[in-house]
């Protein structure tokens, strides 16, 4: 079974097909992986513009496929299924992948399988290996676990008794990690994409300045990093005035950076205190910065922590194409389709 997956939830145009071996060991082989970054089109605004994210997939959907095809000689004809991420993400980059999967579906006469963008990041960490052409077996994974999606649009903190039941805990209030550490990175000055400056930035400095770790002593697994942010800039401004900001920006980003990251960790530790699980799940874009990942590996030393690949912890059609096969039954017909830009899990 072969399935061709698309991703376009906000600023990476991503193509992957994907052949499965139907047994019951579930063996699959990444045949093609085609993605194109946006952010020399958005650096000059500091952000993601939604219709310019838009715009740029509608440039490179026809572009990348075209490159996939020569790349594998694969007929269209003989892909079972197309895959879409249908959301949460930007409505107009969402709607320009959904039209192009549409009209390539009908086209072929093809089912399409719509694909929460958001259960894409956690079913990632079963891929073990990102090489062409290369069987490999379904990552086995220890339940029950407790779950963490960071991303730069989202926070979420989930309990799996598997991946087919599941339950969310508590999600952020009002930023995302990602966005969080983009705008510290922006209160630095540091230029778009912010969260990898900052991490580049942070690892020449120490945590010399107090931070809140916000809600952390609420009884409930929800987060909150605009206050955070507030308190930063704030904190940043009083160093300016002292003429000091340019010999205490690295130590400023490792506080804040020290300061998110711990949030997340003692989060997780209260879900951990609450549930009796075997593993931890820590996916999603902001989980490709190293220190993060040495931080829950140090601090939860004594449990199974699963982290996806670092290049498929960012938004890619690897990730669409894979999770796809699971929600198989849910294929529909292109007239059928519908987006919903706000799904969650």
């Amino acid at each position: 079974m072969k399935i061709l997956g698309f991703e376009t939830t906000c600023d990476e145009t991503g193509i992957s097909l994907i052949e499965f071996k139907e047994n019951k060991k579930l063996e699959f082989k990444i045949l093609a992986h085609k993605l194109r970054t946006q952010v020399e089109v958005h650096s000059k605004y500091g952000g993601i513009v939604p219709i310019l994210a838009a715009r740029e997939h509608k440039k490179n959907l026809p572009i990348l496929l075209d490159n996939l095809i020569k790349e594998t000689k694969i007929n269209l004809k003989d892909v079972d299924y197309f895959a879409f991420s249908y959301g949460p993400g930007l409505p107009p980059a969402l709607v320009e992948g959904k039209e192009f999967v549409v009209r390539l579906a009908k086209r072929y006469d093809k089912k399409i399988i719509p694909v929460n963008h958001l259960l894409a990041h956690f079913y990632s960490i079963l891929i073990s290996k990102n090489k062409l052409n290369i069987w490999q077996k379904v990552r086995k994974i220890e339940f029950p676990a407790i779950g963490l999606l960071i991303s730069g649009g989202h926070t979420i903190l989930v309990h799996f008794e598997s991946f087919e039941k599941f339950k969310k805990l508590g999600e952020t209030l009002d930023d995302a990690i990602g966005e969080s550490l983009d705008k510290a990175a922006r209160i630095l000055g540091l230029e778009y994409p912010g969260g990898p400056k900052l991490e580049k930035l942070a690892k020449k400095g120490k945590p010399l300045f107090n931070l809140p770790r916000p809600m952390v002593n609420q009884a409930n697994f929800n987060f909150s990093f605009a206050g955070l942010k507030t308190a930063f800039w704030e904190l940043v401004e009083e160093v300016r005035r002292l003429n000091k900001l340019e010999e205490a920006k690295a130590d400023l980003a490792n506080s804040y950076q020290k300061a998110a990251f711990e949030t997340l960790i003692i989060k997780v530790k209260k879900a951990l205190d609450r549930y009796s699980v075997k593993s931890i799940i820590v996916t999603g874009g902001v989980i490709s910065n190293l220190t993060l990942r040495k931080m829950f590996l140090k601090f939860f030393k004594n449990k199974k922590i699963y982290f996806p690949l670092k290049e498929l912890s960012t938004d890619n059609g690897i990730n669409i194409a894979f999770a796809s096969y699971f929600f198989i039954e849910k294929a529909l017909e292109p007239e059928k389709l519908d987006i919903n830009p706000i799904t969650t899990i």
